[in-house]
């Protein structure tokens, strides 16, 4: 599983996510040339030693799930709905894992008996074989909490669901940029944004709506409906921004797209 070393993914937490989490076909399908894993272990980013053990399932249909130990991973770092997870396959079975809350936020776990960062247990350690953790110091139960950091999160990327709005009459589409977003790459200054996905590129021109106070408001508008049509996005879907190196005033500034559709999978 070497070659996959590096592959990165984004995961969006749902309803549906507490005891199994499905894996984008692509990463799957990369993951299987090495053939079938029986497990994988999830590590909080920034931190070594600590490891989750979780199974890995295939369904009758060939997606791949994180499943037995994930459960016990998402309760001991508090995923709640609309968090989002940033994946990095390390090799070895092990993925990286960082958590950020709906405030755009990277959030980031202080243990007991453990002055870094990283995954935790919440008295659960998976002793009955259903998945748990384990260090180099032989592991053992350890209780978590979850200290808040930015670490570029709104400054850097940011995550839609589209609605109607977004994808309505041709001449009135448009999708608000978020105010941190904007203001920490100086978009009162641009005309145009370049979106980037699946190895293509879309210019896409920004409108700025006065506001009361403050700076005016930068939306995506024209440009921004062929990106959708080309792409075939719909309502409910989730686009997740991010921005590639900042650019000079005025230039136009690029973003890297990924988009996972209502049903789970992504776009390919």
């Amino acid at each position: 599983m070497d070659g996959v070393e590096g592959f990165q993914f984004f995961q969006i937490i749902l309803e549906n996510s507490s005891s199994r989490l499905r894996l984008p076909d692509k990463f799957t399908r990369v993951l299987l040339e090495g053939g079938k894993p029986q497990e994988v272990k999830l590590r909080d980013a920034g931190h070594g030693r600590r490891f989750w053990d979780v199974k890995v399932v295939l369904d009758a249909d060939g997606h791949m799930y994180l499943g037995r130990g994930w459960e016990q991973f998402a309760r001991a770092h508090d995923l709640r709905l609309g968090y989002f997870l940033v994946f990095s396959f390390d090799g070895d079975a092990v993925l990286t894992v960082k958590v950020f809350d709906v405030s755009m936020c990277r959030r980031h776990y202080q243990h007991d008996g453990d002055t870094s960062s990283g995954s935790s247990s919440d008295g659960d350690s998976g002793s009955d074989g259903e998945g748990g953790s384990s260090d180099g110091d032989g592991g053992g139960n350890s209780s978590s909490m979850a200290v808040m950091g930015v670490d570029d999160g709104p400054a850097s990327l940011f995550t839609v669901m589209l609605r109607e709005c977004n994808l309505g009459v041709r001449q009135k589409q448009y999708l608000n940029v978020p105010v941190e977003f904007q203001n920490a790459h100086g978009y009162a200054e641009r005309s145009k944004v370049e979106l980037r996905m699946r190895g293509k590129s879309w210019f896409v021109n920004l409108k700025h709506s006065p506001r009361e106070r403050g700076r005016p408001r930068a939306s995506l508008r024209y440009g921004w409906h062929q990106f959708c049509v080309d792409n075939g996005l719909g309502v409910g879907d989730t686009c997740f921004f991010r921005a590639l190196g900042e650019g000079s005033a005025g230039e136009v500034h690029v973003l890297k797209v990924e988009v996972r559709r209502r049903d789970g999978s992504y776009v390919d």
